[in-house]
């Protein structure tokens, strides 16, 4: 026989739980979940040794449910690189230039933000899906294309913020871009391996003083002309 208490108790209890999800919810969640599964996997296991199974179990899902969502290694891998360059519906909102005392230290701060998150497991992760492309035939013949989109989205956007410093030379940004990328993804791979974290950051440091220094010589150009 109910008392009333445990009947009111689970009405109550009806009316404030969650809201069920809609099927593109479900869908986000379990992509997402799949995705940071691989990331760990990628980090502890290296490329090869990562596989559909490993996923699965890390993830706590079916080897059926993850196929549903990603029906090969390489569109999962494909995912994972969009994620860790922030090129996916997971991206947070850029910094708001408002944070700093001006523009120029915001468009200078946007290095450290990369800086910061090539020392990620996400971005590590992507670290070894590109090296994988040099031995793995399919992954090869798809991730160029992505790759390529995510590095010129990442040019216009610097180029973008460039111009608002009132720099002209958009080659000279370009350029600036691809060099510090892959001098970042360089000191990312020394940093795994380096049992002198320090003098890594050292060399960061003084890529970023480059940088700063090209950045004013673009400006002061900018004023000459």
């Amino acid at each position: 026989m109910s008392d009333g208490v445990g009947d009111l108790t689970m009405g109550v209890a009806a009316e404030i739980r969650a809201p069920r999800r809609s099927q593109a919810e479900r869908t986000a969640s379990m992509r997402a979940r799949l995705i940071d599964a691989a990331v760990v996997c990628l980090d502890k296991l290296g490329y090869s040794a990562t596989t559909l199974a490993t996923i699965a179990e890390e993830a706590g899902v079916s080897r059926g449910g993850m196929l549903h969502q990603f029906p090969s290694k390489v569109d999962l891998m494909l995912a994972v690189v969009a994620f860790a360059s922030g090129a996916d519906e997971r991206a947070g909102p850029p910094q708001s230039p408002d944070a700093f005392p001006d523009l120029r230290s915001y468009f200078m701060s946007l290095t450290d933000v990369v800086w910061k998150a090539q020392k990620t497991p996400a971005v590590m992760a992507k670290l070894e899906i590109m090296i994988a492309a040099r031995s793995d035939k399919v992954l090869a013949e798809k991730l160029p294309a992505m790759f390529n989109d995510i590095e010129r989205r990442r040019c216009e956007s610097m180029w973008e913020r460039a111009q608002h410093l009132g720099i002209k030379n958009r080659a000279a940004i370009e350029s600036m871009v691809s060099l510090h990328m892959a001098a970042m993804r360089g000191l990312s791979i020394e940093m795994l391996l380096t049992d002198e974290p320090a003098r890594v950051e050292r060399s960061y440091a003084l890529l970023k003083h480059y940088k700063e220094f090209l950045v004013d010589e673009l400006i002061a150009e900018a004023q000459r002309d």
